[in-house]
């Protein structure tokens, strides 16, 4: 049903951000290693059960009105998922990275810019997190910051440092300039 599409836009301050899926040292191939000049040995790996559990459990979320807004964590990681949600919706955010689901990593960089697959990061509405809880279930989730409605994106990094501090639109100016031929 097209009426329950949902964007990747963040849509209201006060929503609260989780990101779905757990996060491995997967950075083999990623763009952030392209950047540096590595290629890594570690690739992104897809484990078929526990994403089409996922899938279905967001499925089930959408169609019950629970998530706001949904965006995929491909190309650049949690990092850029984050920051494409923030800006596309025009608000900040506020971002805990040690609250995010992960296994082995010790680096901000290399949480924000894993490609691990079957990943997502939603926004809901706060009175709506005890339901949107129990439809995850079992699944791997955190929550871990709020939509705000200033235009700074902030990240805590995983040992209380702010890893990120910078207003949405320079970062969308970032993201849109190499499109521009």
């Amino acid at each position: 049903d097209v009426r329950k599409a949902i964007t990747m836009d963040a849509k209201r301050p006060g929503d609260l951000v989780y990101v779905l899926g757990g996060t491995l040292e997967e950075l083999g191939g990623s763009e952030y290693y392209a950047s540096k000049g590595f290629i890594g040995n570690r690739v992104p790996k897809v484990d078929a059960k526990k994403a089409q559990a996922l899938y279905r459990k967001v499925h089930n979320a959408i169609q019950k009105g629970l998530i706001r807004s949904c965006h995929d964590c491909s190309d650049g990681g949690l990092g850029v998922a984050l920051a494409e949600t923030a800006f596309a919706g025009g608000f900040g955010m506020e971002i805990n990275l040690s609250k995010v689901p992960q296994s082995g990593l010790n680096r901000n960089d290399f949480l924000l810019f894993s490609e691990s697959q079957s990943r997502f990061v939603v926004t809901i509405d706060p009175k709506k997190k005890k339901s949107f809880e129990t439809v995850l279930g079992d699944a791997i989730y955190g929550e871990i910051g709020l939509v705000t409605d200033e235009e700074i994106f902030r990240l805590i990094g995983i040992h209380g440092m702010t890893v990120v501090e910078a207003k949405i639109y320079d970062l969308k100016e970032a993201w849109q300039r190499p499109l521009r031929f």
